[in-house]
């Protein structure tokens, strides 16, 4: 459904200097020593929800299981609303074309398009032997990544739901056990998130090349060699090849997560996105 108003827009109210911008993403980064402000564009509700950005600038937000499509600019888009399985557990908007929707409770998995209409066969990874899926995201070649929590493994699917690939047990392979709360594959490699153990990252084969030693997160973001984590109300820049790791101060003083498309910061901070122009 297609919903033609739109939400207000906030007069610009707060900028800050960020004392080094090389500390921030390569897409917004200046030359050493030259300060960047960020200023307040708008913010969009989000109303006990959660949030994810795609590459274009769109804001998703969904809470239970009813998901909101923003522009940039805050102006409410698409509503997307199917009760039948319940709440949405995460959303891959990798390809904003292509969505993933993931409902762990039955499991099942929906695609859906940039207008947040059903587009696509669903998966229930139930009927192919995964009944116990507990995570999922979008892989290459219209494929799909799953973790079976029952056989402590990651599957990878086809676009024809064959299995082309499974790691077997990581608790086997690891010799510890894993308690995964994020998957995402990101240039063809697969990143595993364990708060407690950190990052664990797999080739496109499943096979295990190393954890990244970054602790204690729900969520993040790669853009190049670089990871972008948001902890303690700063966000951090973890460089994949270096394994050095830069932080840097939010505007707000209270931040769960924050993600940078392009010239833009958004923060999730008392139950608002709110929206940055980064200069």
């Amino acid at each position: 459904m297609k919903v033609k108003f739109c939400l207000f827009t906030f007069i610009p109210l707060l900028a800050i200097i960020a004392p080094e911008s090389h500390f921030l993403p390569q897409s917004v980064r200046t030359s050493d020593n030259v300060p960047l402000t960020f200023t307040l564009e708008t913010k969009i509700p989000l109303n006990g929800g959660a949030y994810i950005t795609d590459n274009l600038q769109n804001v998703y937000v969904w809470n239970h299981c009813s998901l909101k499509k923003y522009d940039p600019k805050g102006h409410l888009l698409y509503i997307y609303d199917d009760r039948s399985y319940g709440d949405i557990s995460s959303l891959d908007v990798t390809d904003p074309m292509k969505i993933m929707v993931f409902y762990k409770d039955f499991p099942e998995i929906v695609f859906i398009d940039n207008t947040l209409s059903v587009n696509g066969t669903h998966i229930n990874p139930s009927r192919l032997g995964f009944p116990l899926t507990s995570l999922a995201c979008l892989s290459h070649d219209n494929g799909v990544w799953l973790y079976d929590a029952q056989n402590l493994q990651l599957v990878r699917l086809d676009m024809n739901m064959n299995i082309k690939q499974e790691t077997g047990s990581l608790m086997e392979l690891l010799g510890y056990p894993v308690n995964p709360d994020y998957l995402l594959e990101y240039n063809d490699y697969i990143y595993m998130n364990d708060p407690s153990l950190g990052i664990l990252e797999f080739d496109e084969f499943g096979t295990y090349y190393r954890t990244i030693p970054v602790k204690g997160l729900t969520n993040f973001e790669l853009r190049g060699d670089e990871l972008y984590y948001t902890k303690a109300n700063q966000l951090h820049t973890f460089h994949l090849n270096t394994l050095a790791d830069d932080g840097i101060s939010l505007p707000d003083s209270v931040v769960h997560l924050a993600r940078v498309e392009k010239n833009l910061l958004f923060e999730d901070s008392r139950d608002t996105v709110n929206v940055y122009l980064i200069k």
